[in-house]
């Protein structure tokens, strides 16, 4: 399967950080609304998150994100749209990829300042 095209304005750091998940609307599949999932991030940036899950997530999704991250045991509420999805080599397990929004536009401002 081929790679999503990159598309993202600001440096990706690997991280491995725990993320809870509720899909907020899901075009393509409504039943999925309301929907919580627990997974965890691949990498991370001011602007996106790429997310490893065992959910499949269509693009256009909304989601609202809680991010656990563990120096300074800090959370950040965030928001944020699907932009590309797809399955990986294990059968069940899906990568997504977010751009993030201002569903708590503080959260989104402190996130975004981890990174400058």
């Amino acid at each position: 399967m081929a790679m999503p095209e990159e598309r993202r304005t600001a440096p990706r750091l690997l991280r491995d950080e725990k993320v809870t998940v509720k899909i907020l609307a899901a075009p393509t599949l409504p039943e999925l609304v309301g929907k919580v999932v627990e997974c965890s991030t691949v990498d991370v940036s001011a602007t996106g998150l790429r997310i490893l899950l065992e959910t499949s997530v269509a693009t256009g999704s909304r989601l609202g994100l809680e991010v656990a991250v563990p120096e300074g045991d800090e959370r950040y509420l965030l928001g944020g749209e699907v932009m590309w999805s797809r399955e990986t080599e294990a059968a069940g397990t899906y990568l997504i990829g977010v751009h993030l929004a201002g569903e708590e536009p503080r959260h989104l401002e402190q996130w975004r300042s981890r990174f400058i």
